[in-house]
Protein backbone atom coordinates (compact mmCIF):
# COMPACT_ATOMS: atom_id res chain seq x y z
CA UNK A 1 0.00 0.00 0.00
CA UNK A 2 1.61 2.90 -1.34
CA UNK A 3 0.12 5.76 0.77
CA UNK A 4 0.36 4.43 4.18
CA UNK A 5 -2.07 7.35 5.52
CA UNK A 6 -5.08 5.67 4.49
CA UNK A 7 -6.62 2.55 4.36
CA UNK A 8 -9.37 1.47 2.03
CA UNK A 9 -12.83 0.82 3.78
CA UNK A 10 -15.90 -1.41 2.89
CA UNK A 11 -19.20 -1.25 4.27
CA UNK A 12 -21.19 -4.49 3.68
CA UNK A 13 -24.05 -2.66 4.90
CA UNK A 14 -24.61 0.03 2.14
CA UNK A 15 -22.88 -2.59 -0.60
CA UNK A 16 -24.70 -3.40 -3.84
CA UNK A 17 -22.19 -6.29 -5.01
CA UNK A 18 -22.71 -5.04 -8.17
CA UNK A 19 -18.50 -5.24 -8.78
CA UNK A 20 -18.07 -1.74 -10.08
CA UNK A 21 -14.91 -1.07 -7.45
CA UNK A 22 -13.70 -4.19 -8.66
CA UNK A 23 -13.55 -3.21 -12.42
CA UNK A 24 -12.69 -0.25 -11.80
CA UNK A 25 -9.32 -0.91 -10.11
CA UNK A 26 -6.69 0.08 -11.84
CA UNK A 27 -3.92 -2.07 -10.81
CA UNK A 28 -3.13 -5.55 -12.48
CA UNK A 29 -3.32 -7.83 -10.60
CA UNK A 30 -6.67 -6.10 -9.45
CA UNK A 31 -6.12 -4.47 -5.30
CA UNK A 32 -10.20 -5.23 -4.84
CA UNK A 33 -12.09 -8.09 -5.78
CA UNK A 34 -16.07 -9.53 -5.21
CA UNK A 35 -16.38 -12.84 -4.30
CA UNK A 36 -19.99 -14.25 -3.00
CA UNK A 37 -21.00 -10.12 -2.64
CA UNK A 38 -18.32 -9.42 -0.68
CA UNK A 39 -15.83 -7.12 -1.42
CA UNK A 40 -11.78 -8.46 -0.47
CA UNK A 41 -9.34 -5.80 -0.32
CA UNK A 42 -5.82 -6.67 -0.78
CA UNK A 43 -4.01 -3.90 1.11
CA UNK A 44 -0.52 -5.27 -0.40
CA UNK A 45 -2.10 -3.79 -3.48
CA UNK A 46 -3.49 -1.21 -3.00
CA UNK A 47 -2.27 2.14 -3.14
CA UNK A 48 -5.33 4.26 -2.62
CA UNK A 49 -5.48 5.59 -5.29
CA UNK A 50 -9.07 6.25 -5.09
CA UNK A 51 -10.73 4.96 -8.13
CA UNK A 52 -12.77 2.98 -6.52
CA UNK A 53 -13.91 4.73 -4.24
CA UNK A 54 -14.95 7.66 -6.93
CA UNK A 55 -16.83 5.07 -9.43
CA UNK A 56 -18.99 3.22 -6.38
CA UNK A 57 -22.87 3.95 -6.95
CA UNK A 58 -23.58 3.35 -3.40
CA UNK A 59 -20.66 5.01 -1.84
CA UNK A 60 -19.84 1.75 0.12
CA UNK A 61 -15.76 2.59 -0.37
CA UNK A 62 -14.14 5.14 1.77
CA UNK A 63 -10.63 5.71 3.24
CA UNK A 64 -10.30 5.29 6.73
CA UNK A 65 -7.22 8.05 7.86
CA UNK A 66 -4.39 6.02 9.54
CA UNK A 67 -3.04 7.85 13.13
Amino acid sequence: MANQDNKLVWNEKVCAGCGTCERSCPHEPRAIAVNEGRVVIDYDLCDACGVCVKECPVKALSFEVLA
